[in-house]
């Protein structure tokens, strides 16, 4: 008689429960696997399963597609080639998905207004958004980095949005990045002087990432007490304002974006 292995059977059956199988489903089928073709009986022993359960559960097993029945005195259960059942639920998973992708593309929700000014926190969100702008620039870009290993996340997408814009890219010390067919800009004491870290009521900000993208938008990464936080800043004048201080100190062209 097959018994199924405590710690073996213990891995197998999580994965199982997740294509939707419930604990005594995936015992079940577990067994049967192992035992090719068996009895009610030889599968409740195999996969310690319930007496009174195991009807209802081997009928499950046949409706979804794991079992198959074979009539007689007595009923012999013969499991399904994983193979098949795998090649079958990845497709019945791809049909879902379509179907999802469909009604989500006809749902339009009229959103309410955002804030000017918000801030993200996750990291995962922080690098998508910073791809997501770079994706909308059409004529100025203007970035700041001092930290080449944040930087080499968009170094690519940087060296592709230059063919159709005017990129500047200011750092604290271009040796540090060795990225090529970009160009630096070094930035000079009065810019690094109001970059640098700097402290608010005991809290250490540090500036690691920051683009402004068509004098319209703009995003800030870097530390708040070590955390890493994305403010998102949608004010014009700020971006006036930010641009015209570094045509001042000669870091820019002094040609209005």
């Amino acid at each position: 008689m097959v018994v199924l292995d405590n710690l073996i059977a213990e891995e197998r059956i999580l994965r199982l429960k997740k294509t939707g199988l419930n604990e005594y489903e995936a015992r079940a089928y577990l067994s049967l696997v192992g035992l090719r073709e068996a009895t009610a009986r030889e599968i409740l022993e195999a996969g310690r399963i319930p007496q009174g359960r195991i009807y209802d559960v081997l009928r499950n097993l046949a409706t979804k597609g794991y079992v198959e029945i074979q009539g007689g005195s007595p009923t012999y259960y013969r499991a399904v080639d994983p193979t098949d059942v795998i090649r079958s639920l990845g497709q019945e998973h791809t049909r879902m998905l379509g179907e999802l992708m469909d009604t989500l593309k006809d749902l339009h929700v009229e959103a309410p207004p955002t804030y000017p000014v918000w801030v993200i926190s996750n990291e995962t969100a922080i690098a998508n958004r910073v791809f997501a702008l770079l994706k909308t620039v059409n004529r100025e870009l203007i970035v700041y980095s001092n930290n080449p290993t944040f930087f080499r996340l968009f170094a690519d997408e940087l060296h592709r949005a230059r063919k159709h814009c005017n990129l500047f890219i200011i750092v604290d010390d271009p040796k540090r990045f060795p990225f090529r067919g970009l160009e630096f800009r070094q930035a000079n004491e009065e810019f690094l002087q109001i970059i640098n870290d700097f402290t608010i009521d005991g809290v250490v900000y540090r500036s690691l990432f920051s683009m402004i993208i068509d004098g319209r938008e703009s995003f800030d990464v870097m530390t708040i007490n070590g955390k890493r936080m994305g403010i998102v800043t949608k004010l014009p004048i700020i971006h006036y304002i930010m641009r015209r201080w570094l045509s001042h100190i000669h870091l820019l062209d002094d040609t209005p974006a």
